[in-house]
């Protein structure tokens, strides 16, 4: 993060680089020679109970529509920054013991994210964008199946950012490897994966208060003043990092499967080891004058938190001899190490079991190759033993699918759990917070979410959860919980369709609410818009887009960021504005290369300086970002 001095213009970086992409296209299409629109060339599932689940079919988006939403909104105004989350959204992880969750979930890849893949060949997918604030990112998938047998895939995301405030520079370096193998009698098999997070950035605590307004708007943001390490050369930092590395060999009991066979017997076992380690550093604390108290050096801050987790998972399961039903009963060890202050061991005995059942429905017409198909999913974890006994996961998630390959389906999934507070809310040692046994009971939720998709035209969804001794973090960044019972309600629609053949129209509305509203804080309303024109020319060969897009938050009281524990907490003295976010744009795609031009907060100096979505920290200001994206079957 350091800086030599020397600035060069950012029109100077974009026009070297548009350069090098332009040389780099003119000299690499000849050398493309497949590309493949069947759609069976890809399948993919995610890490869960890999033996009964099943792949589905995937083939790459052809459209360019949502090419210029390369990543979702930071609410901290820099990519890589901790995010809260300001959307309802359904699921959690699995049970078990966890120090906190990182509210970095744009900018990692959790254990559930983890893809596996069988091809039909070869495939690969690049994506480099850059811009304004030395912004850069790159992005990558391959994967291939050698001999119908064995597949390896990697994903790799790399991005940095310097930002448009002091000290906030950004580096997310994010990677996982996986790969999965079965025997042609299928007998014998593995799943594995190894998985690394590394997300670094600068920590400058938010803008001091009434430092931006209109008189200070148009000024250079480098200058306005901070509340961290603000008057020093020194700054203050974070440092994640996580390795995850998991195997998952099975074996058929039986020797072999006929027509008189009603299904297989199988033995599998799962390994996964986990290293997590969060750091912070503030070698100017004793100058800001930011936190309330400090404990153990009051010079500097040099917190860390460190966790060892092993878990181990033997299960039987049994899957029909025609594929559309199986089941799976099983006995988790955890063994978790924590490192803080102080070392903390604690051991989980957990069982589990999976159902899966499916159905595929094949249309009378024989003209009709679309298979549509039903499938459900049953999972219950259950903690026998250990710091979390009496923890429970139910969760059931159903699908119909119309029509595979145009994306068309419902789905209905519900889960219901007791979970224990995780481990930041009880007992935490660093150098501004300091408690032990809180005592804060564990809490339990009920999720539901219903849906409906028609591809890229529809999509409906309802979003359902009650609370009951709802954890948080209350005005002084002090863990709390709430012994009155919450609800949240959430309703999402969207709408995307080109009329005339050129004029392209997209809507999306979010609505959400909450029954308590001084714990829980989020925009009831989100709206975004694009207009665009739409072009197929060139025979077809060039596909062209030309638009806007405005996305708008209502009013709400933000969350505050505490950058030494990373958590957000209760606020009530900054409410946000309703801010037009504006962004315009070119995107087209000449197949396989796809790439997009943007300039985003377009009307930033024209809508007023209240554009932040979390107290203290604003969105960008007008930026320019261009990006290229690149399939290959060969």
């Amino acid at each position: 993060m350091q800086n030599d001095g020397r600035r060069r213009s950012p029109f100077i970086k974009l026009k070297t680089l548009s350069v090098l992409m332009l040389c780099f296209l003119g000299v690499s299409i000849p050398a493309q020679v497949f590309y493949t629109t069947n759609p069976k060339y890809l399948s993919v599932k995610t890490e869960q109970n890999n033996l009964i689940s099943r792949f589905n079919y995937f083939y790459p988006d052809t459209m360019v529509t949502d090419l210029v939403n390369y990543f979702p909104r930071n609410f901290l105004g820099n990519t890589g920054l901790p995010s809260p989350q300001y959307i309802l959204k359904y699921g959690s992880d699995p049970i078990g013991f966890r120090l906190m969750n990182p509210p970095l979930e744009n900018d990692q890849f959790r254990d559930q994210q983890v893809e596996y893949y069988r091809t039909k060949g070869p495939y690969a997918d690049l994506t480099g964008i850059a811009g304004s604030k030395e912004y850069q990112a790159f992005k990558c998938l391959f994967t291939h199946t050698y001999r119908d047998k064995v597949n390896i895939a990697v994903r790799f995301n790399r991005y940095t950012s310097k930002g448009f405030y002091q000290k906030q520079k950004t580096y997310t370096n994010n990677f996982f490897l996986s790969s999965n193998y079965s025997t042609r009698n299928n007998r014998f098999g593995y799943f594995l994966y190894a998985l690394n997070n590394g997300n670094k950035n600068s920590e400058n605590g938010g803008l001091r208060d009434g430092a931006l307004n209109d008189s200070t708007m148009r000024l250079t943001k480098e200058i306005l003043p901070v509340n961290l390490s603000n008057a020093s050369s020194s700054t203050a930092s974070r440092d994640n990092r996580e390795i995850r590395a998991m195997i998952n060999p099975w074996i058929r009991l039986n020797k072999k499967t006929d027509s008189t066979t009603l299904g297989s017997h199988y033995i599998q076992l799962k390994s996964k080891a986990s290293f997590l380690s969060y750091r912070y550093k503030d070698p100017g604390v004793a100058r800001d004058s930011f936190y309330n108290a400090i404990y153990l050096d009051t010079v500097q801050t040099n917190d860390s938190s460190h966790v060892f987790q092993m878990r181990n998972e033997l299960d039987y399961s049994w899957i029909s001899r025609a594929n559309n039903f199986g089941f799976s009963v099983g006995y988790v060890n955890e063994l978790n190490k924590t490192h803080q202050f102080f070392d903390s061991v604690f051991m989980n005995h957990i069982v589990r079991a999976d159902f899966v059942s499916r159905k595929d429905f094949k249309s009378k017409d024989t003209t009709d190759k679309t298979v549509r198909s039903f499938q459900n999913t049953f999972k219950a974890e259950y903690v026998v033993e250990g710091p979390n006994a009496g923890n429970y996961k139910i969760e059931n998630n159903a699908s119909l699918i119309f029509n595979p390959v145009k994306k068309r389906l419902a789905y209905f999934n519900i889960l219901y759990e007791k979970r224990n507070a995780d481990y930041i809310y009880n007992n935490w040692v660093s150098n501004h917070f300091y408690w032990f046994n809180n005592g804060l009971g564990p809490q339990r939720q009920l999720q539901a979410n219903v849906g409906l998709k028609f591809g890229r035209i529809i999509d409906l969804s309802l979003f359902t959860q009650t609370i009951d001794n709802y954890l948080y973090f209350d005005s002084l960044a002090m863990p709390a919980q709430y012994k009155q019972t919450i609800t949240k309600l959430g309703a999402k629609v969207g709408f995307l369709k080109i009329f005339f053949k050129h004029l392209g129209v997209g809507l999306s509305y979010i609505y959400q609410r909450t029954n308590h509203l001084d714990v829980v804080r989020m925009p009831s309303k989100i709206a975004t818009a694009k207009l665009f024109y739409h072009g197929n020319l060139f025979k077809n060969n060039l596909q062209l887009q030309i638009g806007t897009q405005l996305q708008v938050y209502d009013e709400f009281y933000s969350y505050a960021y505490m950058p030494a524990t990373e958590i957000f907490y209760i606020q009530n003295g900054f409410r946000t504005d309703a801010y037009p976010y504006l962004d315009i744009y070119l995107q087209a795609r000449i197949r396989p290369v796809s790439f997009f031009i943007k300039l985003e907060n377009a009307l930033f100096g024209f809508a007023g300086p209240n554009y932040a979505i979390t107290k203290g920290y604003y969105q960008t200001d007008r930026a320019f970002r261009f990006g290229i994206n690149w399939v290959f079957f060969d």
